[in-house]
């Protein structure tokens, strides 16, 4: 069986609608050995290991980029949101152009796509800011035999890219995040790339949401549920429709933007029965392709301050997304009484 038939093969479980989390761990490392395999490569080294910073956030070490395919859930929903984004847009624009910003070493969420499609019906550009994955990256799509399908390799920042307004993408996929939208470039990829073009692509993912939420009391870490969490109010949304409304004009690039500030009250009724406040991350991959409380390390909540037993009153957060080199979801919360 030659390579790019085992990769199909292989990846067949993320297409699977029934989800089946045996199957889906053993495709996951059979498809990370295979990747591994062909690049040939080191990763767990100095060069690997070290990430790059920046001004508005950081990009993954290469060592760190690879494991992301471990996240079982991430992957298959990624995988299945943009293969239907491409359905819903091949048969309107051909051939079509996918745009991928941050594909690590190993362009994970595209390959067992590839090579389902014509090459004639698709074209990409493959966007890597991190030098060692650029260059493992060259040679993975050398030994995969993608010379002869139209893929263009470019070793640059995505917050910094300019699209080619005679070649914009149809398809935009970045996800190079964390849970609560902390440390890496997400949000000012997304406002770089969506405030250049003008033919209304799919961005992947969708649309990432960070809520103010509560944690039921009482129970372990190791046995909570996501029915122990309450969501309380949604304080920050990267999309198309709450950042670039319709009614509005792409005034902002991600160099001047000041996301809206925030507050989140919680009356002392709602208070009853929850020990913390947390950010709660949930994404909208594409549709009904969806990552929801803690199916991936992307939507882990973060736990930002236990809430006193004897606690009598209002709880106010104010919060404010704000991009710097750590890039995050600023907070403050007020105790009643506190001073």
């Amino acid at each position: 069986m030659n390579i790019q038939k085992e990769i199909i093969q292989v990846t067949s479980e993320y297409f699977e609608d029934n989800l089946d989390y045996q199957k889906l761990s053993k495709a996951s490392k059979e498809y990370k050995s295979i990747l591994e395999e062909v690049c040939n490569q080191n990763m767990d080294v100095d060069e690997g290991r070290n990430d790059i910073e920046f001004n508005n956030g950081k990009a993954l070490g290469t060592f760190w980029a690879a494991l992301c395919l471990e996240d079982l859930l991430r992957t298959r929903q990624f995988i299945r949101g943009i293969n239907e984004a491409i359905k819903d847009k091949i048969n309107k624009q051909r051939p079509l152009h996918i745009l991928y910003a941050g594909t690590g070493p190993f362009a994970t969420l595209i390959l067992p796509i590839i090579f389902r499609y014509s090459k004639h019906d698709i074209r990409y550009t493959f966007l890597e800011i991190n030098p060692f994955s650029f260059k493992i990256l060259q040679n993975l799509i050398s030994k995969l035999g993608l010379e002869e399908y139209d893929i263009t390799l470019v070793n640059s920042d995505a917050t910094k890219y300019q699209i080619d307004s005679k070649n914009e993408p149809d398809i935009i996929i970045s996800e190079t995040m964390q849970n609560a939208l902390a440390k890496e470039q997400q949000v000012p990829i997304f406002l770089n790339l969506m405030h250049q073009v003008k033919n209304d692509p799919i961005f992947i993912p969708e649309k990432i949401e960070l809520l103010i939420g509560l944690k039921k009391a009482g129970i372990p870490m190791e046995k909570i549920q996501v029915n122990d969490y309450h969501k309380e109010m949604k304080v920050f949304e990267v999309s198309k429709k709450a950042i670039y409304p319709p009614s509005e004009s792409k005034k902002h690039t991600n160099k001047e933007v000041s996301f809206t500030k925030k507050k989140t009250i919680i009356g002392s009724e709602k208070l009853k029965g929850f020990n913390q406040v947390v950010i709660i991350t949930e994404i909208q991959v594409y549709k009904n392709e969806i990552i929801g409380i803690n199916d991936s390390g992307l939507t882990t909540p973060v736990f930002i301050k236990d809430i006193p037993d004897n606690t009598k009153g209002d709880i106010t957060i104010d919060t404010q997304y704000k991009i710097s080199s750590e890039p995050k979801l600023e907070y403050k919360i007020t105790l009643p009484n506190s001073i």
